[in-house]
């Protein structure tokens, strides 16, 4: 009986995602010219972090356990792991500071689905569909030319899945921070603050050293979202880094919903 609800429940929000999904797309048909203007964005930001590591190796061979070629996978996964959160997410998180200032997330309230659902998966960045095929084959064949040719279909199945943890990480982090608004009513600077944070992600782990580097696997777990599905694909599976991304991403996923009942406590509705 459980498992039939919770089936139930899962092919009720998907079929609620394909809908926004089929509606984002329309809408993003009707302008193309943006949804060009917007891939052209996303290639200079990729571009600009690739260079900055080319210009990082011109006076040194390796950043801890990364060679250069290591660092170009790590990279790629980074911009993998940030088309994917924005497919998914990104277009939606920090649109919370403006409907809490607004009032306008009364007629997310009123309707009959979880709320928090709702504002996380809204929209989606149709966009990043074309960048995502492209960086995944470009991936692809790196890992096979740094493999020696060798096809290592184990760690592909589970970098997949440590991406998808990774993103959750990502998500629990920017949502956490846009929920801020709440109790500060105007919170315009969550975007800042957020992309602060998160850049310590887009540095391969082995850069920082003791203390700090065990804080971005645990409290403060910013190498879980790129460093780890990286290694996995440069150096194997490690088991224990994906059991401890596991459970950092369920944790911080939980207690994304624990801080949105209590702000949702602190909200004053347009009609209060």
């Amino acid at each position: 009986m459980v498992l039939k609800s919770m089936k139930h429940l899962v092919n009720r929000y998907l079929t609620l995602w394909l809908a926004f999904f089929r509606n984002t797309l329309s809408r993003d048909m009707e302008f193309k010219l943006n949804f060009i203007f917007e891939m052209f964005i996303d290639a200079v930001y990729y571009g600009s972090l690739f260079l900055f590591f080319q210009i990082i190796f011109q006076f040194t061979d390796s950043l801890g356990d990364f060679s250069k070629d290591a660092v170009i996978i790590f990279l790629l996964t980074v911009y993998i792991s940030d088309l994917l959160y924005v497919f998914f997410l990104g277009g939606n998180v920090f649109g919370i500071n403006e409907k809490v200032k607004t009032g306008d997330l009364d007629f997310i309230l009123l309707k009959p689905m979880n709320s928090q659902f709702f504002i996380s998966f809204r929209y989606v960045t149709t966009n990043a569909l074309i960048s995502l095929f492209i960086l995944v084959i470009l991936l692809s064949r790196l890992i096979y030319i740094y493999h020696g040719g060798v096809i290592l279909f184990e760690n592909y199945f589970i970098y997949l899945i440590s991406v998808f943890l990774g993103m959750f990480i990502f998500y629990s982090f920017e949502f956490m921070i846009s929920c801020l608004s709440f109790w500060f009513r105007n919170f315009s600077y969550a975007g800042w603050l957020a992309s602060e944070l998160i850049k310590y992600s887009k540095r391969p782990d082995s850069i920082y050293k003791n203390w700090f580097r065990k804080s971005l696997f645990t409290i403060f777990p910013m190498a879980l979202i790129s460093s780890v599905p990286a290694r996995i694909l440069i150096f194997g599976v490690n088991y224990k880094l994906l059991l401890l991304q596991f459970f950092i991403a369920l944790f911080f996923l939980y207690l994304t919903t624990i801080i949105w009942r209590k702000g949702l406590k602190l909200y004053e509705s347009a009609s209060s």
